[in-house]
């Protein structure tokens, strides 16, 4: 027989068993709980605290010319490390430093003072030569010295094409040209690698896995470098000579729409961004002016198109002004002319009889060449920020807008817009799509992704163009506009243009956009060149603005390229002996 007391006591005793039980179970089930829900992300912070990853930088992909000379690279970089709260476990920093000092060209206590710290980490220099990197990495030292890797891009030719290839940020992202427009193929995938490390935290010597880096897609384009350097050399010409706000230049391959070459003025080298936009625009797709007499080539071409107008019929130009109802000033030409042919209005530029003739078409088909021919419309080349100028619907043509339009007022256009509209009409009557990347590769030289010309639509017929290129040849003979333009031996040709500035809704009196778009002919190539000079001093008319430059591109291209004269009578002594410069 128990007694009462012995009982309690045993009562007790199986509370806190129970209780003890209870407990265990909790924490049995607890752990069960955290094992089989939430055992995935323990494992992984476990694995963290053994692990540490690294990343491998990728290097961004190359732009080349046509001829494969380098345009855009990536240079590695690297930035030398300490950990000094471990390497004053396992090295002196006096010792360290000393050796450093020589290469890095550092005072022995400004990196003792880095290396005694007692920091987890800290930079030394950072963007450091593979120079000093393989000297620094040949000194043998602890691991608590180490090397982070970078790449910089570098642009090995400067200012050259810089409104074509753009640059990039800090963060080696495309903000500018090519680099912008084609940014997610020229980046590459970066890498990692996994090593172990200690209960401290301390690296330790040995991988544990990697991934490696995958380079940037390569970028091969329609430039050719031999062309960019005369055309850039020839634009600084006008510039020194004529002083202008902006300068837009651009050759073509009329029969491919290939973009060979393209600069602004003012321009800037990406190797140093400009902080201001100004110099980083690319005018050539960016800015609009009106195109003035440049724009005739279009009415010149509908009519033909049309057989509104033969070359030999004849207009009366009114003997330099004419006055148009409804129209606030007089229409004139810069010269009195009486009876013209519409040969000779093109080839001497009268606004009058180009207006004239342009009535026999009618504004329905005025608005139609004009849109055919590209004009309100982007061209779809291949680098951002293109704008598609101003060529208002037909509803929007106001009663006199026939008495503007067909020589270049009313209207707005980029300087690709008149090139791509130039072209057409030099290769026969198709309108084809500028461009400027042919080919994007791998590293390895693999193609990935290749570009064909492209033509946007049949503008006019091969049997218009046929009519108006030796009109528009006669342009650069005694009898035109642009005179210092011609190239003896080629068909060359082209359209003036000397538009009045336009600023609040106004013309503005003495500032002008003076132009030359041109084209040369020959049996092996077909170029189409625009040169436009936003308010030039010294001269303002196309022709003698423009004109010149030219003929100096053409003849130093035609060189360049080997392209000999279509006429053997014609004497090419002179031309031929090359010039290392523009002149």
């Amino acid at each position: 027989m128990k007694l009462p007391g012995f009982r309690k006591r045993e009562a007790r005793l199986q509370l806190v068993v129970w209780v003890y039980l209870i407990f265990a179970l909790v924490i049995i089930f607890k752990l069960g709980i955290l094992q089989i829900k939430h055992g995935a992300r323990y494992r992984l912070e476990a694995q963290k605290s053994h692990f540490l990853k690294d990343e491998i930088p990728a290097p961004r992909g190359y732009i080349y010319d046509r001829n494969g000379q380098p345009l855009a690279i990536s240079i590695p970089t690297y930035s030398l490390y300490a950990e000094p709260r471990y390497l004053a476990l396992t090295d002196t920093p006096l010792e360290v430093a000393r050796k450093l000092a020589p290469v890095l060209e550092m005072p022995v206590d400004q990196l003792n003072a880095i290396l005694s710290s007692g920091k987890g980490f800290a930079w030394i220099q950072r963007r450091l030569p593979y120079e000093t990197y393989a000297k620094i990495r040949d000194l043998g030292l602890s691991g608590k010295i180490g090397f982070e890797e970078h790449y910089e891009r570098s642009y090995p030719e400067g200012r050259l094409a810089c409104h074509i290839i753009g640059t990039t940020n800090l963060d080696g992202q495309g903000i500018e040209g090519l680099e912008k427009e084609y940014d997610r193929y020229l980046t590459g995938r970066k890498g990692n690698y996994e090593v172990f490390r200690d209960g401290r935290g301390r690296r330790l010597p040995w991988e544990y896995s990697s991934q490696p880096a995958i380079p940037g897609w390569n970028l091969h384009l329609t430039i050719d470098l031999r062309l960019q350097r005369i055309l850039e050399e020839e634009i600084d010409v006008i510039q020194q000579k004529h002083t202008p706000r902006g300068i837009m230049a651009i050759i073509l391959d009329a029969d491919t729409g290939e973009v060979l070459a393209l600069t602004n003025r003012p321009n800037y080298d990406p190797n140093r961004p400009a902080p201001a936009l100004e110099p980083r625009r690319n005018r050539a797709i960016t800015d609009i002016n009106e195109p003035g007499s440049v724009f005739k080539m279009v009415t010149a071409a509908g009519l033909l198109e049309e057989g509104a107008v033969k070359p030999a019929d004849r207009f009366f130009c009114e003997n330099g002004i004419w006055r148009v109802p409804g129209r606030h000033k007089p229409l004139g030409d810069v010269h009195h002319y009486g009876m013209l042919t519409f040969r000779e209005i093109i080839v001497k530029s009268s606004n009058i009889g180009t207006v004239k003739a342009a009535l026999k078409m009618g504004k329905e088909r005025m608005y139609h060449y004009a849109s055919t021919f590209g004009f309100g419309n982007k061209t779809g080349i291949d680098l951002p920020g293109e704008v598609r100028g101003i060529l208002h619907p037909l509803k929007n043509w106001s009663g006199v807008s026939m008495y503007a339009i067909p020589y270049g007022q009313e209207v707005a256009a980029t300087a690709i817009q008149s090139a791509a509209a130039m072209a057409a009409i030099c290769n026969g009557g198709t309108l084809n799509h500028p461009y400027v990347v042919s080919r994007i590769s791998t590293r390895e030289g693999k193609t990935v992704e290749k570009f064909q010309p492209r033509a946007v639509r049949r503008a006019v017929s091969a049997k218009t163009c046929d009519t108006l290129l030796p009109i528009l040849s006669e342009v650069t003979s005694q009898e035109g506009t642009a005179r210092s333009a011609d190239i003896p031996g080629y068909q060359v040709g082209g359209k003036t243009g000397t538009g009045q500035k336009v600023e609040g809704g106004r013309y503005v009196d003495g500032q002008y956009f003076s132009s030359f778009t041109g084209f040369i002919n020959t049996g092996q190539k077909k170029f189409a060149i625009f040169i436009g000079v936003d308010n030039p001093r010294n001269g303002h008319y196309g022709g003698t603005v423009a004109g010149p430059a030219f003929n100096r591109i053409g003849r130093r291209a035609l060189i360049t390229l080997n392209i000999p004269p279509d006429q053997a009578e014609v004497d090419t002594a002179p031309f031929l002996k090359k010039s290392s410069g523009p002149r």
